[in-house]
């Protein structure tokens, strides 16, 4: 009889305990709903607490600290410390659910955790953060971006060539990225090969026909063209 009423005891306990979680998990969504993010991490904490390997719980606390980040971010404050609490949310929450279901969060946090480590520290090597967002979500071309623009700074041998590569395979695949056409152009245009690089301004002008830097950058090109066609040398 003791037994039992020991048994039945525990049982209500464990099913209060999960009552609770549950009034936390639901109370962290609502504020979060609205973008109260402090008060979302408050009670997503609460339930981790009492369940550490709860799903739902972990995915809230990371998003509310995505969330708070990138408000943090609008309004240009200093976000490295966030953008390292919602990175190491998600990479506990990346052992838990193998779905699949948060890997664009997951690249996209890394993404910026990389941007806001390079704010802090120009030097800091942030290439093994942006490989895993690109291994996380090969449709990330912000990571894969940001990754050509460190290459092609390196004085290491052959990193120009990836950088290249980097941006081609943007605007191959998603010829809307009109960052990449600049970058690559600049490549070019670093190396010599003026024709290309207007070839590749241009194409990005006829994407973005308003962009300043492409305007400018493509009439330059055109100029020097026209000198060398001038002067014999093409």
């Amino acid at each position: 009889m003791l037994r039992r009423v020991c048994y039945i005891g525990v049982l209500l306990f464990t099913l209060s305990l999960m009552s609770c979680v549950n009034d936390d998990i639901k109370r962290g969504n609502d504020a979060l709903r609205i973008g109260d993010y402090e008060r979302a991490i408050t009670n997503f904490s609460k339930a981790l607490d009492v369940e550490p390997a709860n799903r739902d719980a972990r995915y809230g606390l990371a998003l509310s600290f995505y969330a708070e980040a990138e408000q943090a971010d609008r309004f240009n404050d200093s976000s490295f410390v966030r953008w390292s609490r919602a990175a190491r949310e998600f990479k506990i929450l990346y052992g838990l659910d193998s779905s699949g279901s948060i890997n664009a969060n997951y690249s996209t946090c890394l993404f910026y955790l990389a941007r806001a480590t390079l704010n802090q520290d120009a030097s800091a090597n942030v290439l093994p953060l942006l490989d895993k967002s690109i291994q996380l979500d090969s449709l990330n071309y912000f990571s894969y971006n940001l990754k050509g623009l460190i290459l092609a700074r390196s004085s290491a041998p052959g990193n120009l060539n990836s950088a290249k590569n980097i941006f081609i395979h943007i605007v191959t695949r998603e010829p809307g990225f009109i960052s990449a056409y600049i970058n690559l152009g600049n490549i070019y245009w670093e190396e010599g090969d003026v024709e290309s690089a207007w070839d590749t301004w241009s194409a990005g002008l006829q994407k973005a026909p308003t962009n300043s830097s492409l305007i400018y950058w493509t009439q330059v090109a055109e100029d020097s063209l026209k000198s060398m066609v001038l002067s014999g040398r093409l």
